[in-house]
């Protein structure tokens, strides 16, 4: 198992995260909705915070859900941002397979009919689970640096999307209370998203985060 810490994107032309330090989680929900929504659904008006109540996990997952069915960027600044706190990566596992119907279908792969299958885990500074993430790669779509970073034993693939500027699109996020993942941590909400490279469709990532992880970022909010 390998682990690593996540690396922001370099690329200018996102804007900065915003420091939230001192601000509570209310501030990710009006930044996130005035870059996000307003651009890639022409939905103008940010959704007012006191639709979330964020003294509860509950109303936390539901701003964690809303949050990463809207924004292009990758979820692993998301939630530090939202916690307060440092990711860590854990590589899982690592193979080579077909891929299914559905995902052939979402990435437009054709004529590839394999990819790269990455499961990681993200986990908090303070050893808590965040997330278990499954990513398909078309390494074959990758530019030549992001191959051979790639073939590196245990680099976390989120690491390396996250430098190469990889963004969101197609996104679905549902609250997902009462489910569990592989580990059997509970989930609260579940993500799926296509990633892309420029307009170039390089992979798909699926996030499940955990109900720790809800409670950890109420917890942090009221800081």
């Amino acid at each position: 198992m390998t682990t690593r810490r996540w690396r922001p994107s370099a690329r200018a032309d996102r804007g900065h995260a915003p420091e939230l330090g001192a601000l509570d989680s209310r501030h990710l929900v009006r930044w996130v909705n005035v870059q996000d929504v307003t651009a890639s659904t022409g939905f103008g008006r940010p959704v007012p915070p006191y639709l979330y109540d964020l003294t509860s996990a509950d109303g936390m997952a539901s701003l964690l859900a809303t949050v990463l069915a809207v924004s292009e960027r990758p979820a692993t600044p998301l939630l530090e941002e939202l916690a307060h706190t440092e990711i860590r990566i854990e590589v899982l596992s690592s193979t080579d397979g077909e891929l299914t119907a559905s995902e052939h279908h979402r990435l437009d792969a054709s004529p590839i009919t394999s990819a790269h299958r990455r499961a990681e885990l993200l986990r908090t500074k303070d050893g808590i689970v965040a997330a278990e993430t499954e990513l398909i790669i078309l390494a074959q779509r990758l530019p030549t640096g992001g191959r051979a970073a790639l073939a590196g034993a245990g680099i976390p693939v989120g690491e390396v999307l996250a430098q190469l500027g990889a963004r969101r699109l197609d996104r679905r996020a549902l609250c997902r209370g009462g489910c569990q993942d592989s580990a059997g941590k509970d989930v609260a909400v579940e993500s799926l998203a296509v990633l892309a490279i420029g307009d170039t469709k390089v992979g798909i990532t699926t996030e499940r985060i955990t109900g720790a992880f809800c409670r950890l970022a109420t917890e942090r909010s009221s800081l």
